[in-house]
């Protein structure tokens, strides 16, 4: 089962295909037709989601995929998804990768699959990283859908959550279960960005009645642990890269646990762990 945290993120694209569309591609976005089944031909895996969507010379699915962690083998993964969308719809297939966080970044575009020396299959793929998107722009502040992806944009502070919480709790055109839907995704997101402590206490009211509230408990802890571990590297004169706490705290609790205790009893391994943990794929 995903993490909690990846299922707000999925139930939030699928949801609100039209405004997604303008978040990928402006206003040249293509025309939504419908989203299509997510689930895969002959297949377990199920894609974020998958919209059919026409421009005025074709008609197109594209394949969409939130990233909020580096995982190693995304790009043969999305080969095969958009392999099994293209055959299941019939249609040309543009796969699109959504980066919540700068440490999901792994294989840059075009995935090769090279043969006797020579490139034999590529896939190319768009690449949208949600700290470098302008949420500032009035297209996307209208898009109250979109208001929770806000607090992700690098320029924003904490702040940025008070003003998108006000804005969803004044929309209109939200029933009751939409609102709270978008005040859940932008509760995880703020905690997941800056923190729990910078929550409203309106926030933190309905995030403590969300699954997601536990998760995210269990995320800070594993943060501050990893701190540790990087005071520790630091003290024994190992650089480590600039998104080590996400990749540390990654591993979970009970894992940083064995590693500190590692640090005591055997300090050399343990920076050999912190080094081939840390080290970008």
């Amino acid at each position: 089962m995903k993490p909690i945290f990846d299922l707000v993120l999925r139930g939030l694209v699928q949801r609100h295909p039209a405004q997604l569309l303008f978040l990928l591609f402006g206003d040249e976005a293509p025309r939504f037709v419908r989203a299509a089944d997510s689930s895969l031909p002959q297949s377990e895996r199920r894609a974020d989601a998958v919209l059919v969507v026409e421009s005025d010379s074709e008609r197109f699915a594209v394949e969409l995929e939130l990233q909020a962690q580096a995982d190693p083998d995304f790009a043969r993964r999305l080969l095969d998804y958009t392999v099994r969308v293209h055959l299941r719809e019939n249609l040309p297939v543009l796969p699109v990768v959504i980066l919540v966080v700068p440490e999901a970044e792994g294989i840059r575009p075009p995935y090769v699959i090279r043969c006797q020396g020579q490139p034999r299959l590529t896939l190319d793929f768009l690449v949208v990283r949600l700290w470098e998107v302008d949420f500032s722009q009035p297209a996307l502040q209208a898009a109250t859908p979109l208001l929770p992806l806000s607090v992700l944009d690098a320029r924003a502070g904490p702040e940025r959550a008070t003003w998108a919480e006000t804005r969803i709790r004044q929309a209109t055109d939200l029933s009751p279960r939409e609102q709270m839907d978008l005040l859940v995704v932008l509760g995880t997101l703020t905690s997941r960005r800056f923190g729990s402590e910078q929550l409203t206490s309106s926030l933190r009211n309905i995030m403590m009645d969300s699954p997601f509230w536990d998760e995210q408990r269990a995320l800070e802890r594993a943060r501050d642990r990893a701190r540790t571990l990087i005071n520790f590297a630091r003290v024994r004169e190992l650089t480590l890269p600039p998104d080590s706490q996400e990749r540390l705290a990654a591993l979970g609790e009970a894992a940083l646990d064995q590693l500190i205790i590692l640090a005591f009893s055997h300090p050399d391994a343990a920076l050999r762990t912190l080094r081939d943990a840390t080290r970008p794929l």
